[in-house]
Parts: structure tokens; sequence; C-alpha cells
């Protein structure tokens, strides 16, 4: 009699950049910065939209930082997860920060240029322009950049 372990679960990072945020105020600091009315309403259609391109998750993680925690809150929601925040996803946190969080299916909700920084690492891709536009993903299954997704795109129907 044999007993099998099930298969552990194929493993798949979104890298998502957070909404449109507030403008950078002199008293305000940085961490402070909220998601404005039109990246609150973005947020919810874009997070229906990458629900549509990727069915289930495992965990969503997020910077501590104001607007990419309303964002990932927005994200959960969606999926009926909770978000766990970390200093990894902080700006200026390095890749090996981010590897204990890359197991599983997961979403990251984060900030450029560390999440293309991220990818990078991840996908061993070293030449190319690319960043992500606010609300934007990078969708990676193993070590393999699947696909790239615009907000534009996302907030489709």
């Amino acid at each position: 009699m044999s007993t099998s372990k099930p298969a552990p679960a194929e493993r798949f990072i979104v890298l998502l950049r957070h909404g449109i945020a507030e403008d950078a105020a002199a008293n305000q600091k940085d961490e402070d910065r909220a998601l404005t009315k039109k990246g609150e309403a973005q947020m919810k259609e874009i997070a229906r939209g990458l629900k549509r391109v990727f069915k289930n998750v495992d965990a969503i993680y997020s910077s501590p930082l104001l607007r990419a925690m309303q964002t990932a809150k927005r994200i959960a929601k969606a999926y009926d997860v909770d978000v766990t925040t970390t200093d990894a996803l902080k700006p200026g946190s390095a890749p090996k920060d981010v590897a204990a969080l890359l197991k599983g299916r997961v979403i990251l909700v984060g900030h450029e240029p560390d999440l293309t920084e991220n990818m990078r690492a991840i996908t061993g891709i070293k030449s190319g322009r690319v960043e992500l536009d606010k609300g934007g993903c990078y969708g990676i299954r193993g070590t393999t950049l699947e696909w790239i997704l615009t907000p534009r795109v996302l907030r489709k129907r």
C-alpha cells in the first residue's frame, strides 16, 4: 500500500503595483499617501479582472504603505482571502527579502521599480525596458514570465 502526498501547489506569482495614489504633499509622509477616488474605483475593476485571469490564490502579501494596503484589501475582497503585510515589499527592499514569500499561488502588492527588480530576479530577464503602470501586474509561472497585464486590460469586462 502506497501513501502519496498531494502534489505541492504550482508556483505562480503575481506582482501587482498599487493603484493611483495621492500626490506627495510637503507635510505628509510617503507611507501615508492613500489611493485617490479614481484609484479606488479602478482597483475594484482591476480586482475583478485579475480574478478572471488568476482564479485561485493561496496568499496575498502587501507592502505596509497605505496605498499598497488599500490596493491589497480590494484584491483580497475579490478572492475572499486575508492580506498579510510585510516589510519585504516596502520600497527599496531587495529581491532576496521577497524570496520567502514565493511559495504556491501568491499575489504580492508593492511598488516600482522594486516589482520589476523582483520580476527580473525571479525570471532571470536582464534586458529590456519594462515598468508596471499603477494597477498593472506581472504573472510568473515557476521562473517564466507568462504575462504582463496593464490596468486597462484588467478593467475590461
